[in-house]
């Protein structure tokens, strides 16, 4: 028996089986998944698809939210209606003074007279039975009528304005829902400048106070202040109260007295008594 050696080489295996290894199966094959150009391949990012007037419908949409807000606060203004707890007088029949036969009665002895926001109110009050008419007639329940006496303010040049009056009409539509209409009126007269008598008398839909752009404000609906140029809308809900003060309203113009509104007070004064 020889003894092997050292150097002899280890037998190689050469069996058949051998296999290329392109030759093994697709889940076998290492070189096809290591260098498969559809893993190494860089995924694609997703294109966005691009608007082209995204900005003016941005735009468009926040005018719109905008317009909607407007729309929004000015119905909530128009509800909200002003206080009239604190208005004196008001929707009191009781003590009212006859303030016809005191006119009357002053014009007779050339005399001044002055009525307070009290005594116009609760005159009213007494002698006014207002009814609502057109489409709310069936759900708009005890209508009233008040006044309020705004005196003139000092304008630049140092002389006060004319005052002005605030006719208002409350009125309940449903249980307790209250709303409030007013009007603005100021008025102004041409005098004589021989006896200081009121030739003539005009009221306008005036205050002092102006809307942005310098329109008057000629009422409120609730507490919001409407334009002068509204008002043609509001008055047929003061035609009943017009017609009522009439009379009244001739009798001042035909005496020449002069007309004179303070905070909470209407003067009439004769012409031979009127002070420049």
């Amino acid at each position: 028996m020889s003894a092997s050696s050292d150097n002899e080489d280890p037998e190689r295996n050469n069996s058949a089986d051998t296999r290329n290894l392109r030759d093994l199966p697709e889940h076998e094959n290492i070189v096809e998944h290591f260098y498969d150009p559809d893993d190494q391949a860089v995924p694609e990012k997703p294109v966005r698809e691009k608007t082209p007037f995204s900005l003016v419908g941005n735009i468009i949409f926040l005018l719109t939210i905008a317009i909607l807000a407007g729309i929004s606060w000015l119905v909530y203004n128009s509800w909200q209606p002003q206080e009239t707890s604190s208005l004196p007088g008001f929707r009191q029949k009781d003590n009212a003074p006859d303030i016809p036969k005191i006119v009357k009665q002053a014009v007779a002895r050339d005399a001044s007279v002055s009525f307070s926001e009290e005594d116009i109110n609760r005159y009213l009050a007494s002698s006014l039975q207002p009814k609502q008419h057109g489409a709310l007639a069936i759900f708009a329940t005890n209508p009233a009528v008040g006044v309020r006496l705004h005196g003139g303010k000092e304008k630049p040049d140092g002389s006060i304005g004319e005052g002005h009056m605030e006719i208002i009409i409350e009125r309940y539509t449903g249980v307790d829902s209250r709303q409030t209409i007013s009007l603005f009126l100021t008025p102004f007269q041409s005098m004589d400048p021989h006896n200081y008598m009121a030739v003539q008398t005009r009221f306008e839909f005036y205050n002092d106070k102006t809307l942005p752009g310098g329109i008057h404000v000629g009422g409120t609906i609730g507490g919001l202040s409407v334009p002068q140029g509204y008002m043609i809308f509001l008055l047929p809900a003061f035609e009943n109260l017009l017609q009522a003060c009439l009379p009244l309203i001739h009798m001042v113009e035909e005496s020449g007295m002069g007309l004179h509104i303070s905070d909470g007070r209407l003067s009439l004064t004769p012409p031979q008594k009127r002070t420049l």
